[in-house]
C-alpha cells in the first residue's frame, strides 16, 4: 500500500517493503527469486526459482456483472493493454505521468527564474522544441493522457487530477524551491486542498488546461475527472468551478466528475458529497489508514494495517450503502477484498493491474 510498492506495480517490479533487515542479510552479487504472487506478504528464496506459465485464452474469460477497469500510468504500454475484454480504464495516475514524462515541477515550468541554474538547464532542454516551459508542460502532460484515451476509445478513461504528496512533488525538477517540508504529506497538502491553495492554483490549472486540451481539442470525449482527497463538499464545490472555467464542464459532452471516498468525512458526509459529484471511487489504502490511524508508509506499523478490520469494512459498507442510496455509481480503487464485491453491489472494481485482470475475472 506504500507508493513505493504502487510504483513498482505499475512498472511490473517485484517489490517487498517493510523488510527491516534485508539489506544486511541480502548480499550483492547473489541471485534471489522474490515471489510477490501470495498476496500481503512477500517471500525470497535462495537462488533461481522455476516459474510455470499459465496461458489463458481472452475470450475464455467469464464476464462479470461488476464491470472491471484497470489502472495505468505509463501511456506507452496503453494501446498493448486496450485488447483486453475490460470495461476500460478506472484509474489513470496522472501524477504518474507528470513524473515519467514530463519530469518537471509544475510551478518550475510557471516560474523557471526562481529555480536552480541546474534546474533551468533541465527545463531549458527539455522544452526546446516548444513555445515556452509551460507550452511544453501541457502539451506532454495531453499526449500521455490522450495515449491512454485513444487506446481505449469509447471505453470511460477516468483520469484521476494529481494526487502527489508535497515529498514526492519535491523530487521533480525545481520542486524543492516551491514545496513546504511537510511532518506527514499524506496528511498535508495533497488533493483538492492543494488545487484551492493560492500557492498552487497555477500548477492545477496547467492540468486543466492539458485535460481541457484533450476533451476539446482531440476529441477524446470518453475521459472523465476523478478529484482526490476531497475533504469537503465544499472544496469539491470550489475544484468544480476551476475546472468549469478552464472549459471542464461537469455534464457536458457527457463528462462526469468523480471524487474519491478515502477519507471518513467522505463516508459520513457521503449524501453532502452525493450532492456535488457524478459518483464515487473507494480508495481502500487512504481510507484504512486514516480510519485505523496508522500511516501506510511506515514499515514499523505495517502488521497493523488490515483493510478487513471491523472499523474499515464498517466505514466501506456505510459508503457503499450511501451512494445507493443517493442514486451514484460507487466503485471500488484497490484490490477489493471478495467481501466487498459479494456483499455489496459495486458498480465497478476500476484499480485492478493488467496482470491481475484474469484472476479478478475467474473469481467473481
Amino acid at each position: 500500500t506504500c507508493h513505493a510498492a504502487i510504483v513498482s506495480r505499475e512498472l511490473g517490479v517485484p517489490c517487498i517493503v517493510g523488510t527491516k533487515d534485508a539489506t544486511e542479510k541480502l548480499k550483492t552479487g547473489v541471485r534471489y527469486t522474490i515471489d510477490c504472487s501470495k498476496g500481503s506478504t512477500g517471500l525470497v528464496y535462495d537462488g533461481d526459482s522455476n516459474i510455470e506459465r499459465t496461458s489463458v485464452d481472452i475470450d475464455s474469460v467469464p464476464k462479470t456483472e461488476t464491470e472491471i477497469k484497470l489502472i495505468l500510468g505509463d501511456p506507452s504500454i496503453a494501446l498493448s493493454l486496450s485488447g483486453l475484454p475490460v470495461a476500460g480504464v478506472g484509474l489513470v495516475r496522472q501524477e504518474f505521468v507528470v513524473a515519467n514524462h514530463i519530469g518537471i515541477h509544475p510551478n518550475a515550468v510557471l516560474d523557471p527564474e526562481k529555480v536552480s541554474p541546474e534546474a533551468r538547464i533541465i527545463i531549458n532542454e527539455k522544452s526546446k522544441n516548444d513555445e515556452s516551459p509551460k507550452a511544453f508542460f501541457i502539451r506532454r502532460l495531453s499526449e500521455g493522457i490522450g495515449s491512454i484515451a485513444a487506446a481505449f476509445y469509447p471505453r470511460p478513461v477516468i483520469v484521476r487530477l494529481g494526487d502527489f504528496k508535497s515529498n514526492e512533488y519535491r523530487r521533480l525538477v525545481g520542486g524543492e524551491q516551491f514545496e513546504p517540508e511537510e511532518e506527514n504529506p499524506m496528511i498535508g497538502l495533497r488533493g483538492a486542498s492543494r488545487y484551492l491553495s493560492p500557492e498552487f492554483r497555477g500548477a492545477f490549472e496547467l492540468e486543466c488546461e492539458a485535460l481541457a486540451h484533450v476533451r476539446n481539442k482531440m476529441g477524446l470525449t470518453n475521459v472523465q475527472l476523478m478529484v482526490p482527497f476531497c475533504r469537503t463538499a465544499e472544496g469539491g464545490k470550489k475544484v468544480i468551478k476551476i475546472l468549469k472555467e478552464h472549459g471542464l464542464e461537469k455534464g457536458k459532452d457527457g463528462l462526469k466528475i468523480w471524487v474519491m471516498c478515502e477519507l471518513p468525512s467522505n463516508v459520513f458526509a457521503i449524501d453532502e458529497f452525493a450532492e456535488v459529484f457524478d459518483g464515487f471511487s473507494i480508495g481502500s489504502n487512504d481510507l484504512t489508514q486514516l480510519v485505523l490511524g496508522v500511516d501506510r508508509d511506515s514499515g514499523i506499523l505495517a502488521k497493523l494495517f488490515d483493510e478487513d478490520n471491523t472499523a474499515v469494512k464498517a466505514a466501506i459498507s456505510h459508503a457503499i450503502k450511501g451512494a445507493h442510496r443517493n442514486g451514484k455509481e460507487i466503485g471500488f480503487c484497490g484490490q477489493a477484498p471478495r467481501w466487498v464485491v459479494l456483499s455489496f453491489r459495486v458498480s465497478f472494481i476500476d484499480s485492478i493491474l493488467p496482470r491481475a485482470f484474469l484472476h479478478t475475472s475467474f473469481v467473481l
